[in-house]
């Protein structure tokens, strides 16, 4: 009997992975989550993974600063009061004060970027070699034709 999936492990899985089989999981039931991640860890092996998100800006890289900061300090962080005090301090730093976080900011966005087009090209290498195996296997490839034969259809990943 194939094992049913778990929260453990989807913290191993790609975050695409894992938000697949929660999804899954949810409109459906474990058994049945568990069997479509085999099929598509069979389908999708050797896809790279995506890349890393990068924060929403200079002021959440801020924020997060500030709130270790409070963290460390008083031992806890109250979001509402606490929150509203970092927000507060960071409308009223200078200029030249607030040019560290958005060159930091800058770089790791020029950073996410240049990896986002890396993905990007590993994708479509992936993507060719993929349509290469099914096309060896003798896999129907055609979306009309695959219907007509009651085959599911193949994700556009």
């Amino acid at each position: 009997k194939p094992p049913i999936y778990g929260p453990k492990d989807t913290a191993l899985w790609p975050e695409e992975a894992a938000e697949l089989y929660r999804a899954t999981k949810t409109n459906r039931d474990a058994t049945y989550a568990s069997r479509y991640m085999r099929w598509w860890f069979t389908n999708h092996e050797g896809m790279p993974a995506r890349v890393p998100k990068i924060p929403w800006s200079a002021y959440t890289m801020y924020y997060s600063e500030q709130k270790s900061l409070v963290f460390q300090s008083a031992g806890k962080f109250n979001t509402k009061r606490d929150g509203k005090k970092i927000g507060a301090k960071w409308k009223t730093l200078a200029d030249d004060e607030k040019q560290p976080y958005l060159d930091k900011f800058a770089i790791v966005k020029a950073q996410f970027e240049e990896n986002e087009e890396w993905w990007k090209e590993q994708m479509a290498v992936w993507r060719e070699k993929r349509l290469e195996r099914l096309r060896s296997e003798g896999v129907e490839l055609d979306p009309v034709k695959r219907q007509s034969a009651g085959l599911e259809p193949l994700c556009e990943c």
